[in-house]
């Protein structure tokens, strides 16, 4: 009779744990990638994934970031455009939820080229709203949801942080580029309003070279480290398994900790996007869709290079993370005052400028968060849709709550609720953190070794009773 399986995770509620991985095995060296030319080896190195990724970032969801940078999406009033975000935050809401087994059934290549081949109806829906007033476009467009395109998974331990930087950087790149354009545009028109139509043409020229960006990634299974490995990646699954395993992942406590840190994530959105709409100049909004991403780049790099410090254990890294994540609070002293007098340019614009800079400061601490417990690409496509779900369910409701006219205050108080209470699950979560990621899908394999021990147990015990 075989021995019983032992579990390599204790069952202690809480308990903090190192997951390694079961079978104890090293990632295989590609010795002939390895002896390819330098030139060769680019293509297919995680590195230049992660720069189409930030590519795909850049052409895709910056755009729209930087359109909605202008406050309302540009347009006369924000109401239209935050309907609009919430319809279209809500379908990614359902369509993420189920990302996991969707990505992994398709490939990470191919559902990339189905999202990007629709870039451009972003663009082209403002520009139809703004120039011949028509709303229903702008709604359909709404209802095929955005989405963002970056793996954890693909970056070492020790490089998570500064592949994350640059993705983030690339991304925010794109609203550099789309800040210059507004503010080239719009020089000059210091009065509330929309912004001028041209402003959107040069978005939708970006968003059209999503697709060939999005052909341009390699198969997963292709990609290799600058060590010879390759990504991590559990056995292909079929449909009903890869439902299985995302019912796990919702079951398991570190992701419903995820819950309230994901929601709150990018809640602040709508609240501040509504409130540079309705206070500040046309030329203004301009001028802030191009500083708010440049300040953020230079953030995010910094702070990417500080959590990849391998002097410091995982675990500690992560803790240090939390430290600086909790400096998004700062803002809560600035004090924003949606009845201030906005001739008072600094004092009032400060706040959304910290608010802006520190959000993707967190989105990245988040990522890498995810990518402390396990490293298998189809553990990270289950998890990041599951985050990217709770994150635009949040997105949803802010826009929502800020469809209409009324007291924009109700709405800041709620942001602020919503951040004292997201400290106590994270404060867990950063608890739960182990050294050592494992290169398996640590909730489901663990879950079937356990079963798979449980069973041995009994046939044991079977076998004990009835010699």
């Amino acid at each position: 009779m075989a021995a019983p399986i032992e579990p390599d995770v204790k069952d202690a509620p809480g308990a903090a744990v190192d997951v390694v991985d079961l079978e104890d095995n090293e990632l295989d060296v590609d010795h002939e990638y390895l002896a390819l030319p330098a030139n060769k080896k680019f293509w297919r190195s995680s590195l230049f994934q992660m720069v189409l990724f930030g590519a795909l970032s850049f052409c895709g969801p910056a755009m729209s970031d930087a359109i909605g940078g202008l406050g309302g999406g540009g347009l006369e009033t924000p109401y239209t455009a935050n309907t609009a975000n919430a319809i279209s935050y809500g379908m990614s809401c359902f369509m993420t939820l189920f990302g996991g087994p969707l990505v992994n059934k398709l490939g990470i290549k191919w559902a990339c080229v189905i999202a990007a081949s629709a870039f451009f109806l972003d663009g082209s829906s403002y520009y139809v709203n703004s120039k011949y007033g028509i709303q229903w476009y702008l709604i359909v467009d709404a209802v095929l949801c955005r989405g963002e395109y970056c793996h954890a998974a693909v970056p070492q331990g020790h490089e998570r942080g500064k592949f994350l930087g640059i993705w983030v950087s690339m991304r925010n790149s794109g609203e550099v580029v789309g800040g210059i354009v507004s503010l080239c545009t719009n020089i000059g028109t210091t009065t509330a309003g929309a912004v001028s139509v041209l402003t959107y043409i040069p978005f939708m020229c970006f968003q059209v070279l999503g697709l060939p960006v999005a052909l341009s990634l390699t198969p997963t299974r292709d990609v290799r480290r600058k060590d010879g490995t390759g990504i991590p990646s559990s056995a292909d699954q079929s449909w009903k398994k890869e439902f299985q395993a995302l019912w796990k992942h919702l079951k398991n406590r570190r992701v419903q900790l995820m819950f309230i840190p994901a929601f709150y994530s990018f809640f602040y959105g709508g609240v501040f996007n509504t409130y540079l709409s309705l206070h500040f100049s046309t030329e203004s909004r301009a001028l802030s869709s191009f500083i708010t991403p440049v300040g953020t780049i230079i953030l995010v790099n910094i702070y990417g290079r500080i959590i990849d410090n391998k002097s410091l254990s995982q675990k500690t890294r992560a803790k240090l993370g939390l430290a600086i994540k909790f400096s998004s609070g700062a803002w809560l002293s600035t004090g924003i005052d949606f009845k201030l007098n906005t001739d008072l340019w600094a004092k009032t614009y400060l706040p959304y400028w910290i608010m802006q800079m520190v959000g993707y400061t967190c989105q990245l601490y988040m990522y890498w968060i995810l990518a402390c417990f396990s490293t298998d690409v189809k553990a990270s496509a289950r998890t990041g849709g599951l985050f990217r779900c709770f994150e635009t369910l949040g997105q949803a409701i802010s826009y929502g709550i800020n469809t209409h006219n009324g007291n924009k205050a109700i709405q800041l108080y709620i942001n602020i609720g919503i951040f004292i209470v997201m400290l106590v699950p994270m404060t867990i979560l950063i608890r739960m953190v182990p050294n050592v990621a494992s290169d398996i899908d640590d909730v489901v394999d663990l879950e079937d070794h356990k079963g798979e021990a449980r069973v041995v147990e009994a046939q044991t015990a079977l076998a004990h009773e009835h010699p």
